[in-house]
């Protein structure tokens, strides 16, 4: 759960471009700018990225759509991923439909099961296998054909609401949410409490926490989920800003050293300044900005740090820099696996690690201030 709500975050951050940029390859869609529509043939698979996304075409295969406001009306074969403030799912999804947001609204029918994260979520379409949702508020008048698993507070049904299978219901007291037989028997409840729920798990057969699960397992899980988020926040940085993105690896290169000496000088500024704050009295209300900022600018480097990093091992091996959305996110995968593998190595691998993050917030702060030492003013 924590993955997921830090790739939204940073997926609400990112900056739109201004311009929309459509690349086709094969049968398949890419597509990122400020207000995105997908419409007209049926492709295979779609990858959208944008402010307002809007995909109203068919697509056969799966989809994969991020922004701040993301509209699904077009009905998508396989499965759908979707992320943003507020997610509206309207056309069907043959398969499976894994959706982020703060406000989800899934108004058709999931053939597979379905995986959700919110504050508040509405289920208003049929569900064809398990559904594993956490949010805030739960709104449930569709059908559920296999087991549910929910983490909620409020939990409230519509006249058709129902669940074929067992429910697994998480929450600070389990006992105090009342679920009418009409919904599911009480014999087909299990309750737990909230801190029992495993988001990681199979939707079917519930959501608990396995803690006698073998550590080796937990750990290769973590860390592919963690290099393929890390690969899909860079990509879509790459793709809402790629002449950003360059400007920094040039910046980067041109000089390593100012880079990571401009990062490390930026976040202890902004950490150490908490210390000034306090002593001033009133600055005491802007430490919370100061340490928002510093995990901000170190989140940032980190992501930049790891594209350039992809971007230099394949020039490494004679190929060009990165020009379409296909060849940014080879790039960023690149990037992701090289940096988690560099992080295992024993007692250098954090220091590199953070050098890398450094010398991305670094080149980042280059590029928005040009600081410069030494400089004579006349």
């Amino acid at each position: 759960m924590l993955r997921s709500l830090i790739l939204l975050f940073v997926t609400l951050l990112a900056v739109p471009a201004t311009a929309q940029e459509v690349y086709r390859f094969g049968d398949d869609a890419y597509m990122a700018g400020d207000n995105v529509t997908l419409t007209g043939e049926a492709v295979d698979d779609a990858f959208i990225a944008g402010n307002t996304v809007v995909l109203s075409a068919s697509v056969n295969g799966s989809a994969h759509a991020g922004g701040r406001s993301v509209s699904i009306s077009g009905p998508v074969g396989k499965s759908l991923y979707a992320a943003g403030l507020n997610v509206n799912m309207s056309g069907g999804v043959g398969d499976d439909a894994h959706l982020i947001g703060d406000t989800v609204l899934v108004n058709n029918d999931v053939g597979g099961d379905l995986r959700a994260a919110a504050q508040r979520i509405e289920i208003n379409g049929a569900v064809g296998d398990s559904a594993l949702v956490a949010a805030e508020n739960i709104l449930l008048t569709g059908a559920i054909a296999g087991d549910a698993s929910f983490s909620v507070d409020n939990l409230s049904f519509g006249d058709n609401a129902r669940i074929e299978g067992t429910l697994y219901l998480y929450a600070e007291d389990p006992n105090d949410i009342d679920i009418p037989d009409s919904v599911v028997p009480q014999d087909r409840i299990s309750r737990h409490d909230i801190d029992d729920f495993d988001a990681s798990a199979d939707p079917e057969g519930g959501a608990t926490l396995d803690r006698s699960r073998p550590g080796i397992v937990a750990w290769l899980v973590g860390t592919i989920t963690s290099i393929l988020i890390l690969t899909a926040i860079a990509t879509l940085i790459s793709a809402l800003a790629p002449s950003f993105l360059l400007a920094l690896r040039l910046r980067t290169l041109e000089t390593p050293a100012r880079a990571l000496w401009m990062g490390f000088l930026t976040i202890s500024a902004l950490a150490g300044s908490l210390f000034l704050f306090a002593l001033t009295g009133f600055g005491i209300l802007l430490i919370p900005v100061s340490i928002v900022l510093a995990v901000l600018l170190g989140i940032a480097g980190y992501v930049i740090g790891t594209y350039i990093l992809g971007v230099g091992l394949l020039g490494a091996t004679n190929r060009p820099l990165p020009e379409t959305l296909s060849e940014r996110a080879i790039a960023a995968l690149v990037g992701a696996v090289a940096i988690t593998v560099l992080a295992m190595i024993p007692f250098i691998g954090w220091i590199a690690t953070l050098a890398i993050a450094l010398a991305g917030a670094g080149a980042l702060v280059i590029r928005w201030f040009a600081p410069g030492f030494y400089t004579e003013v006349r």
